[in-house]
């Protein structure tokens, strides 16, 4: 069996397990019991500290305090929404969540990378007083 294509009823059922984990894995953050680690452990934000208020303000329709909060929450959203349906897709397409075969997971990936790197450099700024200056550890 080894290199043989998947059935569909298995690629369907490892892809269906995929959105699962998936949202297992944003339960917390929903249900607000995610706590930074970091900003529990040094006491300073951390460069996505802010990211779930920002997402909940904006959910509440305060799309200013979002952007107060954390102005890349909806970058971030659509970087992680983009990657978690790549692997979905590509866990349906190959029976395996990998990213880097499809043209699809990669542009994701791309993105999610990007969106990151755009969340330490502001970080950094905020760090230097830019912005508003750090958001406050909650």
């Amino acid at each position: 069996m080894a290199g043989a294509r998947l059935e569909l009823r298995d690629r369907v059922f490892r892809a269906l397990l995929a959105v699962a984990l998936w949202g297992a894995a944003v339960l917390p953050a929903l249900l607000g019991a995610q706590r930074c680690t970091f900003a529990k452990v040094f006491h300073r934000p951390c460069p996505g500290c802010g990211m779930t208020r920002a997402v909940d303000l904006l959910l509440l329709g305060d799309g200013r305090a979002s952007l107060q909060m954390h102005p890349l929450a909806i970058p971030m959203l659509i970087a992680g929404g983009a990657f978690a349906l790549s692997t979905v897709w590509t866990t349906f397409v190959f029976g395996y969540p990998l990213v880097h075969k499809s043209v699809f997971g990669k542009l994701a990936l791309g993105l999610l990378a990007a969106t990151y790197a755009a969340c330490f450099g502001l970080w950094i700024l905020r760090s230097l007083g830019c912005f508003g200056g750090p958001v406050p550890v909650g």
